[in-house]
């Protein structure tokens, strides 16, 4: 499902003496199918932004369209329900959401709230466990006696069994130490690229942004700032710099590169696996001169 938002604007405790500009003239496209990040610093608008793409909040000014369904400020949604389900978002801190008894219980819970039966709903959670890298094992034990790791897994594999067609990830690896940041990364790509699913990073993470999306939305106080593929945003290093933001470190690393043996160019590389392949061969074609 494709992604359309046009001058949008949300303003948060409208009519008070609280009121706050979040968002403002927000217009952006975000094509089917594509692994779109979203970054900026904290109180860019990020959050705020992604929680209208499921009608979690209303737009002040302007209009989202996902797919068949509009979201227009002063109407009322229609088939919100409807959106909802193929529009899952998965929260910092998802485990914060667990509640059930059991963790089938929980997987469960939002198949049986959109009409599915039990038995079936619990087909999915069988069939959706292996994907998050859990046991069917588990299935029975409450979810609060797993890790902290285990009970985000849960959680999203409830988010997943909505079967959702854009599935939304804010800050999805807070609080968690660098191997487990990797492990939920690389599944969610994974995901990404079994299920063909539109997925939606919102991040702070650079280095993230850099080796998973295709396109990336930079977002500065309520606005966006740049949109486009990762080479084109991560290349303008002094806008990225003026915002508070950086460069993947394997950008940074290649520049000292260049300067430390006065290389007329070095490629765009974002991954560490595409960076060791590059310095490989720089070592291999300097040892045969």
């Amino acid at each position: 499902m494709d992604i359309e938002v046009k001058q949008l604007e949300h303003r948060y405790m409208q009519g008070t003496p609280f009121e706050k500009i979040a968002l403002s003239d927000v217009t952006l496209s975000i094509p089917s199918g594509s692994y779109t990040a979203i970054i900026g610093h904290t109180g860019s608008g990020k959050s705020t932004l992604v929680q209208h793409f499921n009608g979690l909040i209303k737009p002040s000014h302007g209009q989202i369209k996902i797919g068949q369904h509009t979201i227009e400020a002063g109407k009322k949604p229609k088939e919100l329900r409807e959106l909802r389900r193929k529009v899952g978002l998965v929260f910092q801190y998802p485990e914060h959401q667990l509640f059930e008894e059991t963790v089938a219980k929980d997987i469960c819970f939002g198949p049986i709230n959109f009409g599915l039966s039990e038995q079936k709903a619990l087909k999915r959670a069988k069939e959706i466990l292996p994907l998050v890298g859990l046991s069917e094992d588990l299935l029975e034990v409450s979810p609060f006696d797993l890790s902290g790791g285990q009970m985000r897994r849960v959680a999203i594999a409830g988010v997943l069994a909505i079967q959702p067609s854009v599935l939304i990830l804010d800050e999805p690896t807070a609080g968690l130490d660098p191997a487990g940041q990797r492990a939920i990364m690389k599944m969610f790509y994974e995901l990404h690229q079994e299920k063909g699913m539109t997925t939606v990073l919102v991040t702070h993470n650079m280095a993230d942004a850099a080796a998973y999306a295709d396109h990336i939305i930079v977002m500065n106080e309520g606005k966006v700032a740049a949109q486009g593929d990762r080479l084109t945003v991560f290349t303008h290093v002094e806008m990225l710099q003026e915002l508070g933001l950086d460069v993947p470190n394997t950008l940074r690393f290649l520049q000292a590169v260049k300067q430390r043996f006065q290389l007329e160019h070095v490629p765009a590389l974002f991954t560490v696996d595409e960076l060791a392949d590059y310095m490989k061969m720089l070592l291999e074609e300097g040892g045969a001169r």
